[in-house]
């Protein structure tokens, strides 16, 4: 976890809010994993550091992976 100061929850909700709003200027569109993990982060489950953790978890490949 981040040693920062801590976010009162209307600052996580609107940081959220705002990157999905910027994924959407973009063309894009937040997946169903994502609305969770900020629904996470904006309930105070998880720290963002962890969140972060765990995407790149799930999107980067083992070396075994490639074959």
């Amino acid at each position: 976890m981040t040693n920062g100061p801590l976010r009162s929850r209307e600052e996580r909700l609107n940081g959220v809010l705002e990157a999905f709003h910027s994924c959407q200027l973009d063309g894009l569109q937040p997946t169903r994993a994502a609305v969770r993990d900020g629904w996470d982060y904006v309930e105070g489950r998880r720290s963002l550091d962890e969140i972060i953790e765990d995407v790149v978890r799930r999107h980067t490949r083992r070396p075994e992976d490639k074959r």
